[in-house]
């Protein structure tokens, strides 16, 4: 019995330490900090606070397992809308996804153009990127050019969509 009880009390400990070293990396997150690339520095910062090395691996577990879950519920088809596809963003994606980047998959979709696949694929491709570099307008557009073999629909999503400011034009011209 006393056995058990010490066990879980050290349970309760390491649970707290857990929380606290998780409510860190949350502040951290509120205040724009990227997660996965200041990891290293994260780590040593909080071992420096006197957290082990388990507590740190079990909160970064926690923090990016719930950022890297993406679920058949979080996006949906809906053959009503002109471009047949309605999503919602995951809390990755909201995460990852700056505004700019946001509008852009927005005006894609508006577009009507692509199907429901492309946009997913598009989607995919870059969270991807986002999750290890900063995830800009012209990374969207060689994404897009990658997924879309079609020269007409890009003549199209560089005309309608201000953010790639004619790349197709200018790709053209180096081409």
């Amino acid at each position: 019995m006393v056995g058990r009880s010490k066990r879980q009390k050290c349970q309760n400990n390491m649970n707290k330490k857990v929380i606290e070293i998780l409510s860190i990396l949350i502040q951290k997150m509120l205040h724009d900090e990227d997660l996965w690339r200041k990891q290293d520095d994260i780590i040593i910062e909080l071992e420096d606070q006197g957290y082990t090395i388990e507590d740190i691996s079990e909160a970064f577990e926690v923090i990016f397992s719930e950022v890297i879950s993406v679920e058949d519920r979080d996006f949906y088809i809906d053959y009503e809308m002109n471009s047949g596809y309605n999503r919602v963003f995951t809390k990755v994606e909201s995460f990852y996804f700056s505004n700019e980047i946001k509008t852009i998959i927005y005006k894609l979709n508006r577009l009507g153009i692509l199907s429901a696949d492309e946009l997913e694929i598009i989607i995919y491709r870059m969270m991807q990127v986002a999750s290890v570099d900063d995830l800009r307008a012209d990374l969207v557009w060689d994404i897009i050019n990658d997924v879309v073999d079609d020269s007409e629909l890009m003549i199209t999503i560089s005309a309608e969509i201000n953010e790639f400011d004619g790349n197709f034009s200018k790709q053209q011209r180096v081409n």
